[in-house]
């Protein structure tokens, strides 16, 4: 019998190098992706702890990544009124810029992914990964 952990952590680990070499050329790393994805879908400013949660990252891991992407221009940070530790983060216009030229890469490296399974398959994935996870919204990575 074949162990779905496994294939669940082989297939995962698989997408997430992929992402990394296809962001790449555009000087990100897929946790920066993740950070701006979050910012990009947010309506209004988030904290550290907001984006850790929204990416399921550690507020220690979001800090660091956030401050080289601060260092890039792509976000910026600012005090959040009324609470003198906290940040609020977003994305600057070239942060902007960058997710939006990113969304494509990650929509295409997703689509070669799952290139494989016919769109019945895909969908019927998808259903059985949002019951998983218990969820009914998209919470992936792409621009949809």
């Amino acid at each position: 019998m074949t162990n779905l952990g496994f294939l669940l952590m082989n297939s995962t680990k698989r997408l997430k190098g992929e992402l990394n070499r296809a962001l790449q050329p555009a000087g990100l790393t897929i946790s920066q992706w993740a950070v701006l994805a979050a910012l990009a879908r947010s309506t209004e400013p988030l904290t550290a702890v907001a984006v850790a949660t929204a990416t399921g990252m550690d507020k220690v891991t979001v800090s660091g990544v956030v401050q080289r992407l601060v260092a890039k221009a792509l976000v910026a940070e600012t005090p959040k009124p009324g609470d003198r530790r906290a940040r609020e983060l977003r994305l600057t216009p070239a942060g902007k810029q960058r997710y939006v030229a990113c969304a494509a890469t990650a929509d295409e490296t997703l689509a070669a992914f799952l290139a494989p399974l016919s769109a019945g398959d895909q969908a019927t994935l998808t259903g059985l990964m949002q019951q998983l996870e218990g969820e009914t919204h998209d919470n992936n990575l792409s621009t949809r």
